[in-house]
């Protein structure tokens, strides 16, 4: 599949389910785009880019940083139906605090599942909601 016809596919998928993304898509020379979507907190981002015709998605931290993320493989129109499934899994994850943002004790940013961040110990998480204060 080519890169603009996978972009296409997947700016309709958001356009269809996720509209808030579409606001922020900026489109790239070679046919793929980014967007993000601010956590109700405004403390961290969403964002999805579809360079090299598969789905990355991740959090931008408070600092900017985009090192957080999972890449989404779909190698053709069959595998179409579940990459966005998966997308779709994570995006709901993280806005549902799933999928939680902390900081560890040395400052450094990445994602945990809820149910294990009980572990974490001298963290900071944080929330996609208002109520910022998960801690």
């Amino acid at each position: 599949m080519e890169q603009i016809e996978f972009s296409k596919l997947i700016l309709k998928f958001l356009e269809g389910n996720y509209p808030q993304f579409t606001q922020t898509i900026k489109f790239h020379d070679d046919g793929s785009f980014d967007c993000e979507l601010k956590s109700e907190s405004g403390i961290f981002s969403i964002w999805i880019a579809t360079y090299n015709t598969e789905i990355t998605i991740g959090i931008e931290d408070p600092n900017g940083k985009t090192d957080i993320h999972n890449h989404i493989p779909c190698y053709g129109l069959d595998d179409l139906g579940a990459c966005v499934a998966e997308l779709s899994s994570i995006i709901e994850d993280i806005k549902a605090d799933n999928l939680v943002l902390y900081q560890d004790e040395d400052g450094k940013y990445d994602w945990i599942e809820s149910f294990e961040s009980e572990n974490l110990v001298n963290c900071k998480k944080f929330s996609w909601k208002i109520n910022p204060d998960v801690t």
